[in-house]
C-alpha cells in the first residue's frame, strides 16, 4: 500500500511540475474575398497572457471582467502590433474574450486582397517562453495553408 501511494504520490508531482509544458498559440485568418476582408482569430492561454501583464506590472485579478483596466486592453492591442504583423497590412483590433484556460482576440483587415505571397511574422510569446510555437492556419476559399512559427523562424510566407 505504501508503495501504491508513493507512486501516486510521484505522478502527481511530476505532472505539477510538467503542467505548462505547451508553449503554443494558434491563429486562424479568414479570407473573405467577397467582402475584401481578412478575419482573424488568435487563440492563447490565458495564463501566457497573465504572466505577460505581470511582467508588465499590471494586476490581471480583473482580467476579462467589467472591472478591467482600459490600460490592460491598450497594453495588449500594443503587445499584439508588435507580435503579429501580416506584410504591409494594418489590422484593426476588435476585442477579446478570456476564459479560464483560452484568451481569443479578433482581429480584422478591411480591403484585404491576396498578392501571391504573403509573409506573417508571429513572434507572440516568444520573449517569455524559448519553446514557444505560434501556428498559423490560412483559410483561402477552401484551400488552407498552415505554418509553425518558433523562436528561430518567426516568419512564414504563404504562397498563392
Amino acid at each position: 500500500m505504501n508503495i501504491i501511494l508513493r507512486a501516486i504520490s510521484s505522478i502527481l508531482l511530476l505532472s505539477v511540475i510538467s503542467a505548462h509544458q505547451f508553449f503554443i498559440s494558434t491563429t486562424e485568418i479568414q479570407f473573405k474575398p467577397e467582402e475584401q476582408r481578412a478575419e482573424i482569430t488568435i487563440q492563447v492561454f490565458t495564463h501566457d497572457i497573465d504572466l505577460l501583464l505581470e511582467n508588465a506590472n499590471f494586476k490581471t485579478i480583473d482580467l476579462g471582467t467589467d472591472k478591467e483596466s482600459d490600460a490592460i486592453d491598450i497594453f495588449l492591442a500594443n503587445y499584439l502590433s508588435d507580435n503579429f504583423i501580416i506584410q504591409e497590412y494594418r489590422w484593426n483590433y476588435l476585442g477579446k474574450e478570456v476564459g479560464d484556460d483560452y484568451t481569443a482576440f479578433f482581429l480584422e483587415i478591411e480591403n484585404f486582397s491576396l498578392s501571391p505571397k504573403i509573409s506573417i511574422l508571429n513572434s507572440l510569446f516568444m520573449d517569455l517562453y524559448t519553446k514557444q510555437r505560434n501556428i498559423v492556419n490560412f483559410y483561402n476559399d477552401k484551400v488552407i495553408q498552415s505554418a509553425s512559427m518558433t523562436n528561430t523562424n518567426p516568419v512564414f510566407s504563404f504562397n498563392f
